[in-house]
């Protein structure tokens, strides 16, 4: 289990770089602060999407979109409906205490989508680095990895479908390839320029052609 002074620098890292954000609408109760966990949806699709939870949380998502992270009560059944193209796909799922859970709208390799859950319990921060999470969501993608553009130097390597590693790297202008069973696999994606104590994960999602990463800034209210 985390330990909790990490565990809360670690939300308190991330709401101090991140507070500057709109305030979403809440879509469950909030947890007490020993139990805490925290969920978010992403809209990995070209098109938006609409989060609907209990009587009337709804939240739409634009194409490529995230929600902040919400603190939830851990081990409560949690259930949301993810609505896109007059298709909805309905998901259920309990947080741990300490876990983070992605639930995310992905594309298939056949034109239409799914959903996905990704889990993580954090176990690092570092306000003078920058933490990249690697988060396989494409069944087929074996032993994911990030290198860096145009270079056979890894970041992130060796992720199972339904895996998540991280990496802590020094602030810089940064641009990856993602490989699946060593064969790259969609087009560079360029980060910009990353800042010092900000956490991204890169949600490697199946397609047509093979998989392809969506990076997504990890933010707290």
């Amino acid at each position: 289990m985390m330990r909790k002074p990490l565990f809360g620098a670690l939300v308190l890292g991330l709401t101090a770089q991140f507070s500057v954000h709109a305030a979403e609408p809440k879509l469950y109760p909030t947890g007490p602060s020993e139990d805490s966990a925290f969920i978010r949806f992403v809209g990995a699709l070209d098109a938006p999407i609409e989060v609907r939870a209990g009587k009337d949380g709804r939240i739409e998502l634009a194409a490529h979109d995230s929600t902040t992270w919400q603190a939830v009560k851990a081990h409560s059944p949690l259930g949301a409906t993810l609505v896109h193209g007059g298709q909805n796909q309905a998901v259920d799922v309990s947080v741990q205490p300490g876990e983070f859970v992605t639930v995310a709208a992905l594309p298939d390799d056949k034109g239409g989508w799914t959903a996905g859950i990704g889990r993580e319990s954090p176990t690092d921060f570092s306000a003078f680095k920058v933490s990249l999470g690697l988060m396989n969501m494409a069944e087929h993608c074996s032993n994911a990895a990030i290198k860096i553009a145009g270079k056979d130097v890894a970041i992130v390597e060796d992720v199972a479908p339904k895996g998540m590693k991280r990496r802590q790297v020094n602030p810089l202008s940064l641009s990856v390839d993602l490989y699946c069973g060593g064969q790259r696999s969609g087009d560079p994606v360029n980060l910009g320029g990353l800042r010092a104590g900000e956490r991204w994960t890169l949600l490697v999602h199946p397609a047509r052609d093979g998989a392809r990463l969506i990076p997504i800034l990890d933010r707290m209210p």
